[in-house]
């Protein structure tokens, strides 16, 4: 069985690195700085570029070469806008497969109880990071126990776009208390069987994160950041 191509690791990298803001939005990706970043020779970077702009990271313009894709404020609100429409769906389908499956819930409440220590933790960065990978956890298991195949690929294909902002928007240790305690509503109301309220509670959670969101990039403006666009 053959591993990964040169290419698949080039963009996966890449991938990381843009959605961890190591690529910050608006940053060059010349060529030649690719290859002595990556090691590959430039047909595997192309086509990483290529992919990358195709899920909307990477901007390709003629002349000017390869750049991350800024964000703007347009983008952020159509991004959420998508979001509530789909991730309310999802999880109650989510619910309904827990009632349905004793492991999956038990995966539910098992995340349940690690956001329940996060919760009695003081607060801090290293709270916030390890609030954030349980959370990305918590998300990825809400796609995975969709019933719906055209959900879930919907679902995914945003994930990249919604970590880029979550780095973006900073550690905040603040936020991390709210949206703690707004992921156990939502995983009692899961675990419970109330896929209308799991619902309910996972739209506020996401009204009040592009709050946070908008309110945290304003106070740090950048060139890759188009709050006004």
């Amino acid at each position: 069985m053959t591993g990964p191509s040169k290419a698949d690791q080039v963009h996966a990298q890449l991938k990381e690195q843009i959605e961890l803001g190591e690529l910050a939005p608006g940053a060059p990706l010349s060529e030649l700085s690719l290859v002595a970043r990556t090691g590959a020779s430039r047909t595997p970077v192309r086509e990483a570029l290529r992919r990358l702009a195709a899920e909307g990271l990477v901007d390709l313009a003629p002349r000017l070469g390869a750049r991350v894709s800024r964000v703007s404020a347009q983008s952020v609100r159509d991004l959420f806008e998508f979001r509530q429409l789909l991730e309310p769906a999802a999880i109650r389908s989510a619910t309904e497969r827990a009632a349905a499956d004793p492991a999956v819930r038990q995966d539910f409440a098992d995340m349940r109880a690690g956001f329940a220590r996060i919760q009695a933790r003081t607060p801090s960065q290293e709270r916030s990071r390890a609030f954030y990978e349980l959370a990305d956890r918590f998300d990825w298991a809400i796609i995975d126990a969709t019933r719906n195949e055209h959900l879930r690929r919907a679902i995914a294909d945003l994930r990249p776009h919604t970590a880029r902002l979550r780095n973006l928007s900073h550690l905040d240790p603040q936020r991390t208390d709210v949206s703690v305690t707004e992921h156990l509503a939502i995983c009692d109301a899961l675990l419970a069987g109330d896929g209308d309220a799991a619902a309910s509670r996972i739209a506020g959670h996401l009204t009040e994160s592009l709050r946070t969101i908008f309110r945290n990039l304003a106070g740090s403006p950048s060139d890759g950041l188009e709050l006004l666009g």
